[in-house]
């Protein structure tokens, strides 16, 4: 690659990621990311829009409600609610609903999960226990189908924007970054004895939630260099999201699970 052509590959990369993602994320590799050295680009993208199923939530009866923060503080924004039935279960200090999608023309059928900590400073305590489960967010998860008493969720949008390989590097996968690395040579013709390694990993992504359903979207961006040459009943069953929760969105046949995330401010873009 020549220096030169360093603009036209930014260029290049992020109207793909726009059109990839129906133009939720834009501006993903930035100039800075490109120099001399740089021999690849790879990238992929995601993009999801799922409608809920009819009359699952009436925007006239969206309101305001407060969310109450990890720092002690609160913010008034716009809640959800319905009357519907939903597969609903709890599990070691925290409570989780499932919402289906309407299914499409394939066999595929997408559902959002919500994982809701009974206590208000309890996020984190949440994620540990999911952290420390393997396969726990793949499992068949023990729901029952009930009526809440009170069911409350906040709508949301946001964006993030991750260097991932520093994360991952802070995990202990070094061995794609070293500059000795001979691993991934096989991806692409080099000279023999060349090393060819990666730098940067970038992941953007975006998600809305909804009376609607949701939309979301993801890019990863890895730039390659190369040297020259079950739980117990609850108490009552409700579910107020109130104060910060987890999320993800599963493909339900497979238990792919293609989104997850913390929403610990729905305020926030």
């Amino acid at each position: 690659m020549k220096y030169l052509q360093a603009d036209e590959i930014v260029e290049e990369a992020n109207s793909w990621a726009k059109n990839a993602t129906k133009g939720l994320i834009k501006d993903v590799l930035q100039r800075e990311h490109i120099n001399p050295n740089t021999k690849l680009l790879l990238g992929n993208a995601l993009y999801f829009k799922g409608a809920w199923n009819p009359n699952e939530f009436n925007h006239k009866k969206t309101e305001k409600r407060d969310f109450y923060l990890l720092n002690g503080n609160k913010v008034s924004v716009p809640f959800m609610t319905s009357k519907n039935k939903y597969l609903y279960g709890s599990f070691n200090g925290f409570k989780f609903l499932k919402i289906p999608y309407q299914q499409g023309q394939d066999r595929r059928m997408f559902s959002m999960y919500f994982f809701l900590p009974d206590e208000g400073d309890g996020l984190q305590n949440l994620l540990t226990n999911v952290n420390s489960i393997p396969g726990f967010l793949h499992q068949d998860f023990e729901l029952r189908n009930v009526k809440l008493l009170e069911f409350w969720i906040p709508k949301f949008k946001f964006s993030s924007h991750l260097i991932a390989s520093r994360a991952m590097e802070e995990m202990g996968l070094t061995l794609p970054f070293m500059r000795d690395c001979m691993e991934l040579t096989e991806m692409v013709h080099v000279p023999a004895g060349v090393p060819f390694y990666v730098t940067l990993i970038i992941q953007k992504a975006f998600i809305e939630v909804d009376e609607e359903g949701t939309e979301a979207a993801a890019v990863t961006l890895s730039v390659l260099y190369g040297c020259s040459p079950k739980g117990p009943v609850p108490k009552t069953e409700n579910f107020v999201a109130d104060h910060p929760f987890m999320f993800m969105i599963r493909e339900e046949t497979s238990g792919l699970v293609i989104f997850t995330g913390v929403v610990s401010n729905p305020q926030l873009k």
